[in-house]
């Protein structure tokens, strides 16, 4: 194993998962990683947060140049991409605290906008705040990185590295990304760590993987 190996203090997804595979015996054999690969991730991670900011830039100037009383789908659509960006702004390289917060400020005032043209009606109201809550759940779980890591369309955890991620986390991750999973795919889960665990060696299995596994059982 290259004694070379460099990782970035902030690194993006893709080299992020790559710093979690490396030297960790429950990858088995994909814990063998190359300094090529992790600067091959790491561009790519670069490339994607770029397009990020280019793509960031395009929703303010739209949203600036949106109309006071713009069509409803015009204001749904900027809703979409902003919610959009934000989940991708979690799995970014980088402290991008800055970009998270404009794009929680810009999601206030389309909630204000679209909240104004529902008027009276009690229903539509009622909708909006189920869909305001149903949000704010989704942002808490975002806040965990492996949550954003995994849900992201280009995410580098494969099923076959999923299990080994998770017990290679903490057991508060583990607990909040194992609700992301149904009763039957939680019980697959816990199996295959199972079975993962008693493969290695205790000296060889990572101080934290047997925290991880109990943190799987607790009831979501």
């Amino acid at each position: 194993m290259s004694k070379t190996r460099q990782f970035g203090q902030r690194p993006g997804m893709r080299e992020r998962h790559l710093q979690r595979r490396a030297g960790n015996p429950l990858f088995g054999e994909r814990a063998q990683v190359s300094q090529e690969e992790i600067d091959e991730a790491r561009e790519a991670d670069l490339a994607e947060a770029q397009n990020f900011e280019q793509e960031l830039r395009q929703l303010l100037q739209d949203a600036g140049s949106l109309e006071a009383h713009a069509d409803t789908e015009k204001v749904l659509a900027l809703k979409e991409r902003g919610d959009r960006l934000y989940e991708q702004a979690c799995s970014l390289a980088g402290d991008r605290a800055r970009e998270k917060q404009g794009l929680l400020r810009l999601n206030d005032v389309i909630m204000q906008a679209i909240r104004k043209a529902a008027g009276d009606d009690p229903l539509a109201q009622q909708e909006l705040a189920r869909e305001a809550q149903a949000r704010e759940m989704h942002l808490r779980l975002l806040d965990y990185q492996l949550v954003s890591h995994l849900l992201h369309v280009e995410t580098p955890i494969t099923e076959s590295d999923l299990v080994p991620t998770l017990l290679s986390s903490d057991p508060e991750t583990v607990h909040i990304v194992m609700s992301l999973f149904d009763p039957e795919q939680q019980q697959e889960i816990r199996q295959r760590a199972e079975e993962l665990l008693e493969m290695l060696d205790d000296d060889r299995i990572p101080a934290q993987a047997r925290d991880c596994l109990s943190a799987m059982y607790v009831n979501h």
